[in-house]
């Protein structure tokens, strides 16, 4: 039986991210869920008394499950449970200092995933969208209007790298294709990550950039705050002008691509990884620093830090071209 207190300390550190520091509700519901563990962990045991208990928490996540499956965590989610845990302890300390004063930050550093899952010790083996896939979706004739919104998805979405969820509630008056522009503002009702506004811009590869030329073609006939992605009718045969997205619209574009994919006799492949196709394309190209911190200031990332945490090992096929061109001069 979990602790009482325990789970009243985890919910006041969960309320402190969602109202002290206004973290994103998606990440505090993840943040809950990767907690969990933490409490079923401790049990009965109170969190500040934990430091004997066997297995170690790290231990512990290799063979924890909270839904059932036999299967064990994927290294990335034992990574993350253990991240929260130790934000968790950090926040303890500094809220409740007399209470939690057994727990030291060097225990808390301890938190750690076990050496066989840390993740630099496996390749990582990563999915993306090619230009190649996504020129061959762009080129396949389409007769619905969802199969061409499909299309639409997977050019726009490799052409920005914007998360689907920023398309699916990006209205049409922050779309400027002249420019290259697009605005990512909260304060539009774009949904972005934990909030984040910014202008990006667009890839210019011409194919992809007249696919979506004709869709904004399309949706200027509608008004300038109805929705880029636009809903259709339940007939599938018109464009409807909604202003407001439901939350996880993104579900939607996820099912267009679907479609589209099947369709271009491309494997599907999550929207997400449109936006690792974006990355990835722009990255190679990236001669100096200057150039990578501005796709990773287009990426939304906070520091150019994250973009290579992030894509650098997605890139890693080309360090053997990039070694094997490398040559002695006499």
């Amino acid at each position: 039986m979990i602790y009482r207190q325990n789970w009243l300390d985890v919910y006041a550190y969960l309320h402190h991210m969602e109202r002290a520091r206004q973290v994103d509700p998606e990440t505090v519901k993840r943040a809950r869920g990767h907690l969990r563990h933490l409490l079923e962990w401790a049990d009965e045991i109170p969190f500040t008394k934990v430091r004997s208990v066997d297995p170690t928490f790290p231990i512990y996540l290799l063979t924890a499950r909270s839904d059932g499956k036999e299967k064990t965590l994927a290294p990335a989610s034992i990574t993350k449970c253990l991240a929260n845990a130790r934000q968790f302890y950090s926040f303890a300390r500094s809220e409740w200092g007399q209470r939690y004063r057994s727990i030291s930050e060097s225990w808390i550093e301890l938190l750690q995933p076990p050496r066989q899952v840390r993740l630099e010790s496996r390749l990582p083996v990563r999915q993306l969208y090619s230009l190649e896939d996504v020129l061959k979706i762009a080129a396949v004739s389409t007769e619905t209007l969802r199969q061409e919104r499909g299309k639409i998805a997977v050019c726009m979405l490799f052409l920005s790298g914007m998360r689907a969820e920023a398309l699916a509630s990006l209205p049409i008056s922050c779309v400027d294709l002249d420019a290259g522009e697009i605005a990512q503002l909260p304060e539009m009702g774009v949904r972005t990550k934990n909030r984040k506004a910014a202008i990006t811009f667009l890839l210019p590869i011409p194919e992809l950039l007249e696919v979506v030329r004709t869709w904004d073609r399309r949706v200027r006939s509608l008004p300038s705050s109805a929705l880029w992605y636009s809903t259709l009718s339940r007939d599938g045969m018109q464009l409807v002008p909604t202003t407001q997205a439901f939350l996880k619209r993104h579900n939607v574009i996820e099912h267009d691509v679907k479609i589209i994919c099947e369709l271009a006799g491309v494997p599907y492949l999550s929207p997400h990884k449109l936006r690792h196709g974006h990355a990835v394309y722009a990255l190679k190209k990236a001669k100096d620093m200057a150039t990578f911190k501005a796709i990773s200031q287009n990426l939304m990332h906070k520091s150019a830090v994250i973009t290579d945490q992030v894509y650098g090992n997605l890139i890693h096929n080309d360090v053997k071209n990039i070694i094997s061109g490398l040559t002695t001069d006499h």
